[in-house]
């Protein structure tokens, strides 16, 4: 990995867990998605460390390097994810909980039932693919989720007095018009 910068990649691997075959593979750089991908062998070679472990009773759950933080999930034992974030300050908690997101999102769109019995693994990877844009939302790097919840962000300000500041000339104006519409339609349910 080791693409430091500006649009430190994230990467998510989503395979079917006792095949080994991958279902899709998602990237986002900076928060938007990317086009950019994996290798197969570097697939593969994740997936195996996984697989080994799990023959001989160990459960590989994150690994860390310099630049690179991976988790693996497995859900089911039919699914298998893997996210690598090259991301600074990512925890390896953030990441099992995308994670259990994106199994979330797949199960919306696909159903539990054609995740946990995959019967035809290209018409999953073909279901799986209106998924997409809801995964890519979680590979994004912003704690914002409104977009996803419909509902709206609150962010505290780290310079909160500051602001007081600036809103009390404002508040008390708004609040006399505030006031002052009440008013007239108070006026005019009682006039009707």
């Amino acid at each position: 990995m080791g693409d430091e910068g500006p649009g430190s990649p994230v990467h998510l691997l989503c395979l079917a867990a006792s095949s080994g075959v991958p279902l899709f593979c998602r990237s986002s750089s900076g928060g938007a998605p990317s086009r950019q991908q994996l290798p197969f062998s570097v697939i593969g070679s994740l997936n195996g460390v996984h697989m080994f472990g799990q023959n001989l009773d160990v459960q590989l759950n994150s690994a860390r390097t310099e630049d690179t933080t991976v988790v693996w999930k497995n859900f089911h034992d039919s699914i298998t994810l893997i996210v690598l974030s090259s991301e600074e300050g990512t925890s390896e908690l953030r990441l099992e909980r995308m994670l259990h997101m994106v199994f979330g999102a797949m199960v919306l769109i696909v159903g539990l039932e054609e995740l946990t019995n995959i019967r035809n693994v290209e018409r999953l990877k073909k279901e799986l693919r209106a998924s997409y844009c809801l995964i890519d939302s979680f590979l994004g790097n912003s704690e914002l989720i409104g977009d996803l919840t419909q509902c709206v962000d609150c962010v505290i300000p780290p310079e909160g007095s500051a602001m007081q500041g600036l809103q009390r000339p404002l508040a008390q104006p708004l609040s006399a018009c505030l006031y002052q519409a009440e008013w007239w339609q108070r006026q005019r349910a009682g006039g009707a």
